[in-house]
Protein backbone atom coordinates (compact mmCIF):
# COMPACT_ATOMS: atom_id res chain seq x y z
CA UNK A 1 0.00 0.00 0.00
CA UNK A 2 1.07 3.56 -0.67
CA UNK A 3 1.66 6.10 2.05
CA UNK A 4 -1.49 8.09 1.22
CA UNK A 5 -3.86 5.50 -0.30
CA UNK A 6 -6.73 5.96 2.19
CA UNK A 7 -6.48 9.75 2.09
CA UNK A 8 -6.48 9.68 -1.73
CA UNK A 9 -9.59 7.49 -1.85
CA UNK A 10 -11.35 9.63 0.72
CA UNK A 11 -10.47 12.81 -1.18
CA UNK A 12 -11.88 11.36 -4.40
CA UNK A 13 -15.17 10.61 -2.63
CA UNK A 14 -15.22 14.03 -0.94
CA UNK A 15 -14.90 15.79 -4.30
CA UNK A 16 -18.33 14.44 -5.27
CA UNK A 17 -19.97 16.31 -2.38
CA UNK A 18 -17.63 19.20 -1.55
CA UNK A 19 -16.15 21.43 -4.29
CA UNK A 20 -12.50 20.43 -4.40
CA UNK A 21 -13.11 18.03 -1.53
CA UNK A 22 -12.77 20.82 1.06
CA UNK A 23 -14.74 23.66 2.68
CA UNK A 24 -12.26 26.46 1.96
CA UNK A 25 -10.14 27.29 -1.07
CA UNK A 26 -7.20 27.69 1.29
CA UNK A 27 -7.25 23.96 2.09
CA UNK A 28 -6.19 22.67 -1.30
CA UNK A 29 -3.03 20.57 -1.01
CA UNK A 30 -0.50 19.18 -3.46
CA UNK A 31 -1.09 15.78 -1.83
CA UNK A 32 -4.63 15.91 -0.35
CA UNK A 33 -4.76 14.44 3.14
CA UNK A 34 -7.64 13.53 5.41
CA UNK A 35 -6.87 13.81 9.11
CA UNK A 36 -8.53 11.63 11.69
CA UNK A 37 -7.37 13.25 14.90
CA UNK A 38 -4.95 15.65 16.50
CA UNK A 39 -3.28 15.72 19.90
CA UNK A 40 -0.66 18.15 21.13
CA UNK A 41 1.59 19.12 18.23
CA UNK A 42 0.70 15.99 16.21
CA UNK A 43 -1.85 15.01 13.55
CA UNK A 44 -2.71 11.53 12.28
CA UNK A 45 -4.12 10.91 8.80
CA UNK A 46 -6.41 8.09 7.65
CA UNK A 47 -3.40 6.00 6.67
CA UNK A 48 -2.01 6.18 10.21
CA UNK A 49 0.83 8.55 9.34
CA UNK A 50 1.80 10.90 12.16
CA UNK A 51 2.90 14.48 11.48
CA UNK A 52 4.54 17.16 13.58
CA UNK A 53 2.07 19.92 12.77
CA UNK A 54 3.31 23.40 11.92
CA UNK A 55 0.07 24.36 10.15
CA UNK A 56 -2.07 24.31 13.31
CA UNK A 57 -5.25 25.09 11.41
CA UNK A 58 -3.42 28.06 9.80
CA UNK A 59 -2.49 29.36 13.23
CA UNK A 60 -5.35 28.89 15.71
CA UNK A 61 -4.03 25.84 17.60
CA UNK A 62 -1.37 27.80 19.50
CA UNK A 63 -1.85 25.49 22.51
CA UNK A 64 -1.72 22.41 20.28
CA UNK A 65 -4.63 20.17 19.38
CA UNK A 66 -7.20 19.26 22.06
CA UNK A 67 -5.73 21.41 24.87
CA UNK A 68 -7.17 20.12 28.14
CA UNK A 69 -7.74 23.48 29.86
CA UNK A 70 -9.65 24.89 26.89
CA UNK A 71 -11.78 21.78 26.40
CA UNK A 72 -12.70 21.74 30.08
CA UNK A 73 -13.71 25.40 29.93
CA UNK A 74 -15.86 24.77 26.86
CA UNK A 75 -17.50 21.66 28.37
CA UNK A 76 -18.54 23.73 31.36
CA UNK A 77 -20.73 25.85 29.05
CA UNK A 78 -22.49 23.08 27.17
CA UNK A 79 -25.18 22.41 29.74
CA UNK A 80 -25.93 26.11 30.24
CA UNK A 81 -26.70 27.23 26.70
CA UNK A 82 -24.77 28.88 23.91
CA UNK A 83 -26.63 31.77 22.30
CA UNK A 84 -28.56 34.08 24.65
CA UNK A 85 -28.84 37.09 22.32
CA UNK A 86 -27.71 39.20 25.27
CA UNK A 87 -24.53 39.81 27.23
CA UNK A 88 -23.52 37.16 29.75
CA UNK A 89 -21.18 37.40 32.77
CA UNK A 90 -18.20 35.60 31.22
CA UNK A 91 -18.43 37.85 28.15
CA UNK A 92 -18.01 40.96 30.28
CA UNK A 93 -15.23 39.38 32.33
CA UNK A 94 -13.30 38.55 29.16
CA UNK A 95 -13.84 42.02 27.71
CA UNK A 96 -12.38 43.57 30.86
CA UNK A 97 -9.37 41.23 30.73
CA UNK A 98 -8.69 42.04 27.09
CA UNK A 99 -8.58 45.77 27.81
CA UNK A 100 -5.75 44.97 30.23
CA UNK A 101 -3.60 43.05 27.76
CA UNK A 102 -4.24 44.65 24.33
CA UNK A 103 -2.70 48.16 24.20
CA UNK A 104 -5.31 49.72 21.88
CA UNK A 105 -8.31 48.12 23.61
CA UNK A 106 -10.46 50.62 25.48
CA UNK A 107 -13.49 48.68 24.26
CA UNK A 108 -13.94 45.40 22.40
CA UNK A 109 -16.56 43.61 20.32
CA UNK A 110 -16.63 39.88 19.58
CA UNK A 111 -17.20 38.20 16.23
CA UNK A 112 -16.43 34.79 14.72
CA UNK A 113 -13.85 35.39 11.97
CA UNK A 114 -11.06 37.71 10.93
CA UNK A 115 -12.81 38.49 7.64
CA UNK A 116 -15.79 39.90 9.51
CA UNK A 117 -13.60 41.67 12.06
CA UNK A 118 -11.78 43.55 9.30
CA UNK A 119 -15.11 44.53 7.76
CA UNK A 120 -16.40 46.22 10.90
CA UNK A 121 -13.01 47.87 11.49
CA UNK A 122 -13.14 49.48 8.05
CA UNK A 123 -16.77 50.50 8.53
CA UNK A 124 -15.92 52.17 11.84
CA UNK A 125 -13.02 54.02 10.21
CA UNK A 126 -15.15 55.30 7.35
CA UNK A 127 -17.84 56.49 9.74
CA UNK A 128 -15.27 58.16 12.00
CA UNK A 129 -13.54 60.06 9.19
CA UNK A 130 -16.32 60.59 6.66
CA UNK A 131 -13.95 59.26 3.97
CA UNK A 132 -14.13 56.16 1.78
CA UNK A 133 -10.71 54.93 0.69
CA UNK A 134 -8.58 52.33 2.46
CA UNK A 135 -4.85 51.84 2.01
CA UNK A 136 -3.64 48.21 2.03
CA UNK A 137 -0.30 46.61 1.23
CA UNK A 138 0.77 44.15 -1.45
CA UNK A 139 0.75 40.53 -0.33
CA UNK A 140 -1.35 41.19 2.76
CA UNK A 141 -4.64 39.36 3.27
CA UNK A 142 -7.60 40.83 5.14
CA UNK A 143 -10.30 38.29 4.43
CA UNK A 144 -12.18 37.11 1.38
CA UNK A 145 -14.87 39.83 1.23
CA UNK A 146 -15.21 41.66 -2.10
CA UNK A 147 -14.15 45.10 -0.89
CA UNK A 148 -10.67 44.12 0.37
CA UNK A 149 -9.65 40.89 -1.41
CA UNK A 150 -7.12 42.66 -3.62
CA UNK A 151 -3.44 42.42 -4.51
CA UNK A 152 -2.81 39.46 -2.22
CA UNK A 153 -0.96 37.33 -4.79
CA UNK A 154 -0.50 39.53 -7.89
CA UNK A 155 1.81 38.30 -10.64
CA UNK A 156 4.89 40.50 -10.79
CA UNK A 157 4.33 41.26 -14.47
CA UNK A 158 0.86 42.62 -13.63
CA UNK A 159 1.54 44.36 -10.32
CA UNK A 160 2.72 47.68 -11.77
CA UNK A 161 5.68 49.77 -10.61
CA UNK A 162 6.96 49.49 -7.03
CA UNK A 163 6.12 53.10 -6.22
CA UNK A 164 2.56 52.84 -7.60
CA UNK A 165 1.29 49.24 -7.40
CA UNK A 166 -1.85 48.23 -9.24
CA UNK A 167 -4.90 47.29 -7.18
CA UNK A 168 -5.96 43.93 -8.57
CA UNK A 169 -8.94 41.70 -7.74
CA UNK A 170 -8.09 38.22 -6.46
CA UNK A 171 -11.29 36.36 -7.35
CA UNK A 172 -13.67 35.91 -10.20
CA UNK A 173 -17.03 37.35 -9.26
CA UNK A 174 -15.75 40.46 -7.50
CA UNK A 175 -17.62 43.57 -8.64
CA UNK A 176 -15.31 45.88 -10.58
CA UNK A 177 -16.44 48.96 -8.67
CA UNK A 178 -15.03 47.72 -5.35
CA UNK A 179 -11.48 48.39 -6.59
CA UNK A 180 -12.10 52.14 -6.58
CA UNK A 181 -11.91 52.53 -2.81
CA UNK A 182 -8.63 50.67 -2.22
CA UNK A 183 -5.13 52.05 -2.68
CA UNK A 184 -2.38 49.43 -2.74
CA UNK A 185 1.11 50.20 -1.44
CA UNK A 186 4.44 48.39 -1.05
CA UNK A 187 5.16 47.23 2.50
CA UNK A 188 8.15 48.71 4.36
CA UNK A 189 8.55 51.78 2.11
CA UNK A 190 7.61 54.88 4.12
CA UNK A 191 8.69 57.29 1.37
CA UNK A 192 6.20 55.86 -1.13
CA UNK A 193 3.43 55.85 1.48
CA UNK A 194 4.18 59.46 2.45
CA UNK A 195 3.90 60.63 -1.16
CA UNK A 196 0.71 58.64 -1.70
CA UNK A 197 -0.97 60.15 1.35
CA UNK A 198 0.10 63.64 0.28
CA UNK A 199 -2.00 63.06 -2.86
CA UNK A 200 -4.97 61.26 -1.28
CA UNK A 201 -5.02 62.30 2.39
CA UNK A 202 -8.48 63.88 2.22
CA UNK A 203 -9.93 60.65 0.76
CA UNK A 204 -8.27 58.01 2.96
CA UNK A 205 -10.29 56.73 5.91
CA UNK A 206 -7.89 54.02 7.09
CA UNK A 207 -4.59 52.30 6.66
CA UNK A 208 -5.26 48.58 7.11
CA UNK A 209 -2.12 46.53 7.60
CA UNK A 210 -0.60 43.37 8.95
CA UNK A 211 2.10 44.83 11.24
CA UNK A 212 4.12 41.73 10.33
CA UNK A 213 3.48 40.52 6.78
CA UNK A 214 2.64 36.99 7.89
CA UNK A 215 0.74 35.84 4.81
CA UNK A 216 3.71 36.29 2.48
CA UNK A 217 7.13 35.69 3.97
CA UNK A 218 6.61 36.62 7.64
CA UNK A 219 8.32 39.93 6.93
CA UNK A 220 8.93 42.16 9.93
CA UNK A 221 8.57 45.94 9.68
CA UNK A 222 11.81 47.85 9.27
CA UNK A 223 13.05 49.72 12.33
CA UNK A 224 10.91 52.83 12.75
CA UNK A 225 8.45 51.90 9.99
CA UNK A 226 5.37 51.32 12.15
CA UNK A 227 6.15 54.46 14.15
CA UNK A 228 6.31 56.44 10.91
CA UNK A 229 2.99 54.99 9.70
CA UNK A 230 1.43 55.92 13.05
CA UNK A 231 2.74 59.49 12.67
CA UNK A 232 1.34 59.80 9.14
CA UNK A 233 -2.08 58.68 10.34
CA UNK A 234 -2.00 61.23 13.15
CA UNK A 235 -0.93 63.98 10.75
CA UNK A 236 -3.71 63.30 8.23
CA UNK A 237 -6.53 62.21 10.55
CA UNK A 238 -6.46 58.64 9.22
CA UNK A 239 -7.53 55.62 11.30
CA UNK A 240 -4.73 53.07 11.73
CA UNK A 241 -6.02 49.49 11.75
CA UNK A 242 -3.72 46.60 12.63
CA UNK A 243 -4.89 43.30 11.18
CA UNK A 244 -3.60 41.05 13.96
CA UNK A 245 -5.67 38.07 12.87
CA UNK A 246 -2.42 36.07 12.84
CA UNK A 247 -0.18 38.04 15.21
CA UNK A 248 -2.79 38.47 17.95
CA UNK A 249 -1.81 36.23 20.92
CA UNK A 250 1.01 34.86 18.72
CA UNK A 251 3.58 37.65 18.40
CA UNK A 252 2.89 38.27 22.09
CA UNK A 253 -0.19 38.17 24.31
CA UNK A 254 -0.82 41.80 23.35
CA UNK A 255 -0.07 41.16 19.69
CA UNK A 256 2.46 42.83 17.44
CA UNK A 257 1.42 46.23 18.81
CA UNK A 258 2.76 45.21 22.21
CA UNK A 259 5.87 43.64 20.66
CA UNK A 260 6.83 46.80 18.75
CA UNK A 261 5.32 49.42 21.04
CA UNK A 262 3.12 51.04 18.37
CA UNK A 263 -0.59 51.39 19.19
CA UNK A 264 -3.19 51.42 16.39
CA UNK A 265 -6.65 52.95 16.65
CA UNK A 266 -8.33 49.59 15.98
CA UNK A 267 -7.00 46.04 15.94
CA UNK A 268 -8.52 42.75 14.83
CA UNK A 269 -7.39 39.59 16.66
CA UNK A 270 -8.54 36.11 15.58
CA UNK A 271 -7.08 32.63 14.88
CA UNK A 272 -5.02 31.91 18.02
CA UNK A 273 -7.30 33.79 20.43
CA UNK A 274 -9.52 30.79 21.22
CA UNK A 275 -7.13 27.90 20.54
CA UNK A 276 -9.17 26.59 17.60
CA UNK A 277 -12.71 27.71 18.45
CA UNK A 278 -14.34 30.35 16.19
CA UNK A 279 -13.57 33.75 17.68
CA UNK A 280 -12.57 37.24 16.65
CA UNK A 281 -11.85 40.30 18.79
CA UNK A 282 -12.26 43.83 17.45
CA UNK A 283 -10.50 46.18 19.85
CA UNK A 284 -10.13 49.93 19.68
CA UNK A 285 -10.32 53.36 21.19
CA UNK A 286 -13.55 54.21 22.97
CA UNK A 287 -14.15 57.18 20.66
CA UNK A 288 -14.09 55.06 17.51
CA UNK A 289 -15.79 51.96 18.95
CA UNK A 290 -18.68 54.09 20.18
CA UNK A 291 -19.56 54.55 16.51
CA UNK A 292 -21.56 51.34 16.90
CA UNK A 293 -23.99 53.36 19.00
CA UNK A 294 -24.09 56.15 16.42
CA UNK A 295 -25.32 54.41 13.30
CA UNK A 296 -22.49 51.94 12.50
CA UNK A 297 -24.13 48.52 12.19
CA UNK A 298 -22.37 45.42 13.50
CA UNK A 299 -24.25 42.18 13.97
CA UNK A 300 -23.83 38.44 14.18
CA UNK A 301 -25.94 35.64 15.60
CA UNK A 302 -22.90 33.68 16.77
CA UNK A 303 -20.90 36.57 18.24
CA UNK A 304 -20.02 35.95 21.89
CA UNK A 305 -21.22 32.36 22.16
CA UNK A 306 -20.56 31.06 25.66
CA UNK A 307 -18.31 28.28 24.33
CA UNK A 308 -16.10 30.62 22.30
CA UNK A 309 -15.87 33.12 25.15
CA UNK A 310 -14.85 30.31 27.51
CA UNK A 311 -12.25 29.05 25.02
CA UNK A 312 -10.75 32.53 24.65
CA UNK A 313 -10.65 33.14 28.41
CA UNK A 314 -8.95 29.78 28.98
CA UNK A 315 -6.43 30.53 26.22
CA UNK A 316 -5.57 33.88 27.77
CA UNK A 317 -5.09 32.24 31.16
CA UNK A 318 -2.85 29.53 29.70
CA UNK A 319 -0.70 31.93 27.69
CA UNK A 320 -0.39 34.44 30.53
CA UNK A 321 0.68 31.80 33.08
CA UNK A 322 4.02 32.35 34.79
CA UNK A 323 4.45 35.82 33.29
CA UNK A 324 3.77 34.49 29.78
CA UNK A 325 6.85 32.23 29.93
CA UNK A 326 5.47 30.15 27.06
CA UNK A 327 6.45 32.86 24.58
CA UNK A 328 10.13 32.69 25.48
CA UNK A 329 10.08 28.94 24.84
CA UNK A 330 8.26 29.22 21.50
CA UNK A 331 10.57 32.02 20.37
CA UNK A 332 13.68 30.05 21.32
CA UNK A 333 12.45 26.97 19.43
CA UNK A 334 11.48 29.05 16.40
CA UNK A 335 14.83 30.81 16.38
CA UNK A 336 16.58 27.44 16.52
CA UNK A 337 14.53 26.18 13.56
CA UNK A 338 15.25 29.34 11.55
CA UNK A 339 18.97 29.26 12.33
CA UNK A 340 19.46 25.56 11.63
CA UNK A 341 17.27 25.51 8.51
CA UNK A 342 19.46 28.24 7.07
CA UNK A 343 22.54 26.18 7.96
CA UNK A 344 21.03 23.11 6.29
CA UNK A 345 20.46 25.13 3.13
CA UNK A 346 24.16 25.97 3.04
CA UNK A 347 25.11 22.35 3.78
CA UNK A 348 23.17 21.13 0.73
CA UNK A 349 24.09 24.13 -1.45
CA UNK A 350 20.41 25.05 -1.87
CA UNK A 351 19.10 28.64 -1.52
CA UNK A 352 16.88 27.86 1.47
CA UNK A 353 16.15 30.94 3.56
CA UNK A 354 14.07 31.10 6.75
CA UNK A 355 13.03 34.25 8.60
CA UNK A 356 10.41 35.36 11.12
CA UNK A 357 9.80 36.06 14.80
CA UNK A 358 10.11 32.60 16.31
CA UNK A 359 6.49 31.73 17.06
CA UNK A 360 5.83 32.14 13.33
CA UNK A 361 8.35 32.07 10.51
CA UNK A 362 8.61 31.32 6.79
CA UNK A 363 10.93 29.24 4.63
CA UNK A 364 11.54 30.06 0.96
CA UNK A 365 14.18 29.47 -1.68
CA UNK A 366 15.81 32.68 -2.80
CA UNK A 367 19.21 33.93 -3.95
CA UNK A 368 18.51 37.38 -2.48
CA UNK A 369 17.68 37.12 1.23
CA UNK A 370 16.22 38.57 3.35
CA UNK A 371 12.65 39.16 2.24
CA UNK A 372 11.71 42.84 2.68
CA UNK A 373 8.36 43.03 0.90
CA UNK A 374 5.87 41.00 -1.11
CA UNK A 375 7.82 41.26 -4.35
CA UNK A 376 10.86 39.65 -2.73
CA UNK A 377 8.64 36.77 -1.62
CA UNK A 378 6.98 36.45 -5.02
CA UNK A 379 10.37 36.40 -6.76
CA UNK A 380 11.50 33.40 -4.68
CA UNK A 381 11.35 29.92 -6.21
CA UNK A 382 7.82 28.68 -5.60
CA UNK A 383 8.38 25.29 -7.20
CA UNK A 384 11.30 24.56 -4.86
CA UNK A 385 9.24 25.70 -1.87
CA UNK A 386 6.42 23.31 -2.74
CA UNK A 387 8.90 20.47 -3.32
CA UNK A 388 10.38 21.11 0.14
CA UNK A 389 6.90 21.09 1.71
CA UNK A 390 6.12 17.81 -0.03
CA UNK A 391 9.42 16.17 0.99
CA UNK A 392 8.87 17.26 4.60
CA UNK A 393 5.35 15.81 4.50
CA UNK A 394 6.72 12.45 3.31
CA UNK A 395 8.91 12.50 6.43
CA UNK A 396 6.18 13.37 8.91
CA UNK A 397 6.48 17.16 9.12
CA UNK A 398 3.55 19.31 7.97
CA UNK A 399 3.95 22.97 7.00
CA UNK A 400 1.82 25.34 4.94
CA UNK A 401 2.32 25.38 1.18
CA UNK A 402 3.08 29.11 1.30
CA UNK A 403 6.05 28.30 3.51
CA UNK A 404 4.69 29.59 6.81
CA UNK A 405 5.46 27.64 9.99
CA UNK A 406 3.30 28.11 13.12
CA UNK A 407 4.66 26.94 16.48
CA UNK A 408 2.55 25.62 19.32
CA UNK A 409 3.24 25.86 23.04
CA UNK A 410 3.40 22.05 23.32
CA UNK A 411 6.16 21.54 20.76
CA UNK A 412 9.12 19.83 22.48
CA UNK A 413 12.82 20.25 21.85
CA UNK A 414 12.85 16.63 20.66
CA UNK A 415 10.17 17.52 18.11
CA UNK A 416 12.36 20.37 16.87
CA UNK A 417 15.30 17.97 16.55
CA UNK A 418 13.14 15.49 14.62
CA UNK A 419 11.93 18.30 12.36
CA UNK A 420 15.49 19.34 11.52
CA UNK A 421 16.46 15.74 10.80
CA UNK A 422 13.49 15.50 8.41
CA UNK A 423 14.51 18.78 6.78
CA UNK A 424 18.05 17.47 6.30
CA UNK A 425 16.71 14.36 4.56
CA UNK A 426 14.23 16.43 2.50
CA UNK A 427 16.95 18.74 1.23
CA UNK A 428 19.18 15.78 0.42
CA UNK A 429 16.33 14.31 -1.66
CA UNK A 430 15.85 17.63 -3.44
CA UNK A 431 19.55 17.88 -4.17
CA UNK A 432 19.65 14.47 -5.82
Amino acid sequence: MGRYDKSAAFHEDACHYLPGGVSSNFRYQTTPLCFERGEGCYLWDLDGNRYIDYVLGNGPAILGHTPTSVLEAVRSTLGKGQAFTAVHPSELALAKRLTEIIPCAEQVRFDVSGTQGDQIAMRLARAHTGRDKVVKFEGQYHGWADNILMSVHPALNEAGPHEKPMTLAESRGQAEGVLNNVITQPFNDIDVLTKTLDRHREQVAAILMEPIACNTGVIEPKAGYLEAVRALCDRHGIVLIFDEVITGFRASLGGAQALYGVTPDIAVFAKAVAAGFPMCIVAGSRQIMQGMLEGVVHGGTYNGLTSSIAACAATVKELAHDNAAVYARMIAQGQRLVRELNELGKKHALPLHAQGIGSIFCSVFTDSPPLRDYRDYKASDGAMRLRFVEELQHRGVRTTERGTWFLSSVLSDDDVTATLEAADEALRAMKT
